[in-house]
């Protein structure tokens, strides 16, 4: 199985970042100037902008030794509420884990236990910062300990910083604590079948064309029937064909190793029965588009969809190539290297043909990918472990931020759905953004369209009347439409942080597609939350419970 990594535009990314922090900004000054005017009147325009000149000041003028000393005094607070029992209670899971998981996956033993180490650190920990943000500065504020830091020379933004901090360092420490012992029962309980299957496999996708049964350029190949539109299908014994173009290889580093390695996941689709004990085959013709060369492989493959094996998936190509350029007996043999002669540069042109007749080849861009020299499983353990920790932060960030404005179950219960909003709801909003930039619709239509087709019983194919009916229900989904993107825009993408797929599959975690992502929405929510929680602090009565 090959788990394809997002694609990620850091460019994109931050030119994004700034313009929703420009419109966040832009939209509190218009907020505040207007509940200035409502509360001060006439004096409304001057309490606003001394009010923004003082927060100026303070989030500027930050005295870090007041923030660790603020942090210090949190992290002795969170000790004292034993909010470290929750790693008692996540080693008590382990004593008792291993009875349930040791035949749980024939195909890949290795995956259950660590998928049940990441989900218990990931939920469990997930909880603990949710539980001692939200709740620390209001139950600071109901029992009056927080006036005492008041009314010393501390700044609010230096309270808002000194609580992530103090936070974020007690839930780091657990997290740090729970990983290792994590590890370590990893190593313990797999079996010995299956400690091959702790790696870090590097793979380096391409970017994938097609070739009709004809030969001819086409965006897609054949659709056998399949909902999920994933894969296209290479018929057998045409002239159709799937072309990866794998670029920014490390070719130094394939070279020190003497081969290439390919790993493919593709699909058989059988339009006859058969013999089923026998694969459906493909065949492998690297190509070097600069010079023109083909270097078919003299081999075909099987495509070993139910093997329990993963190294049966796994094309080892060498560097030194000898080939026929027909399968012609009396053709003459030809011998190519494959780094100097059939490499562009740092590029690979592979192409994937079906070789049997009235079957077909399922197909995607991740179906297949070079695989680099593997790393030891530690390091995507360590880089998964990271991304939760990251994720921990902005987690604390956000209840902290809650906590500021808000009472403990109601800024709890706020985090709680952003959260869950950042991981379900995220991706439902990505897929039908996309429905609508490349169809020009969503399947089904809108809010109101589909309460239209449940009441009348119409299916999402069948074209709605042209009447004015219609028209109202296409302007009322537009709108919530527009209004589901800006909230999309706002909540948290959540789904960076979450990188078992990756490990529990003994793949390496990617910067590009995961960490970075992740370092960056932290840092970049962390920014306006500490700017939200200032002037919530600073607006908020403590004197009152």
């Amino acid at each position: 199985m090959a788990v394809e990594p997002p694609t990620f535009q850091l460019g994109l990314a931050l030119l994004y970042w700034l313009a929703a922090f420009a419109s966040c900004c832009v939209m509190g000054l218009l907020v505040g100037f207007v509940a200035s005017l409502v509360s001060y009147g006439r004096n409304g325009p001057r309490v606003f902008r001394s009010t923004l000149y003082r927060g100026f000041q303070d989030l500027v003028k930050v005295s870090w030794q007041r923030c660790q000393a603020l942090a210090s005094l949190t992290f002795k607070e969170a000790t004292s509420r034993k909010a470290f029992l929750i790693g008692f209670l996540f080693i008590l899971l382990f004593m008792f884990g291993g009875w349930f998981l040791s035949e749980s996956n024939v195909e890949k033993p290795a995956m259950p236990y660590i998928t049940f180490v990441m989900s218990a650190i990931y939920f469990l920990l997930n909880i603990m910062a949710l539980l001692i943000a939200c709740w620390g500065l209001p139950a600071d504020i109901k029992a009056r300990s927080l006036h005492t830091v008041v009314t010393k020379p501390v700044r609010r933004s230096e309270i808002v910083l000194g609580r992530m901090m103090g936070y974020s360092t007690v839930v780091l420490i657990v997290l740090a604590v729970t990983s290792i012992f994590g590890y370590f029962w990893i190593q313990r309980q797999v079996p010995e079948r299956a400690k091959d299957q702790l790696i870090a496999r590097v793979p380096v996708y391409g970017e994938i064309r097609f070739l009709s049964r004809s030969g001819q350029p086409a965006k897609s190949l054949t659709n056998v029937g399949d909902l999920w539109d994933y894969r296209t299908y290479v018929e057998g014994l045409t002239q159709a064909r799937a072309i990866w173009e794998f670029d920014n290889l490390n070719v130094s580093e394939l070279r020190r190793q003497g081969y290439v390695r390919l790993e493919q996941s593709f699909e058989a689709f059988r339009t006859f029965k058969g013999d089923v004990s026998e694969q459906v085959r493909y065949r492998i013709t690297l190509l070097n588009p600069e010079s023109g060369l083909r270097v078919p492989m003299p081999e075909s493959y099987d495509v070993n969809e139910f093997s329990e094996d993963p190294e049966a998936s796994v094309v080892i190509i060498p560097e030194e190539l000898t080939y026929v350029e027909s399968y012609d007996v009396d053709a003459e043999e030809k011998t190519v290297n494959l780094f100097d002669d059939v490499f562009d540069g740092n590029s690979l042109t592979v192409e994937i043909a079906c070789i049997e007749n009235e079957q077909y080849l399922g197909v995607a861009r991740g179906d297949l990918f070079v695989r680099m020299p593997d790393r030891k499983f530690y390091v995507s353990y360590i880089k998964s472990i990271v991304g939760l920790g990251l994720m921990l932060i902005l987690v604390v960030g956000l209840g902290t931020t809650a906590s500021c404005f808000l009472k403990g179950p109601v800024s709890t219960f706020l985090t709680g759905s952003l959260i869950v909003l950042g991981n379900v709801f995220y991706e439902f909003v990505k897929d039908v953004y996309s429905q609508k930039v490349v169809q020009g619709r969503v399947l089904g239509g809108g809010m109101f369209e589909s309460m239209y087709r449940l009441v009348t019983q119409m299916n999402m194919q069948s074209p709605l009347p042209d009447n004015v009916g219609t028209d109202i229900i296409k302007f009322l989904d537009e709108r919530v439409f527009n209004l589901l993107f800006v909230v999309n825009a706002v909540i948290p993408n959540f789904t960076y942080f979450n990188t078992n797929q990756y490990t529990a599959n003994g793949f390496d975690v990617p910067w590009m597609g995961a960490l970075v992502p992740s370092f960056l929405i932290t840092v970049g929510y962390l920014i306006p939350l500490i700017i939200l929680g200032y002037f919530s602090l600073q607006l908020r009565e403590l004197e009152s419970k």
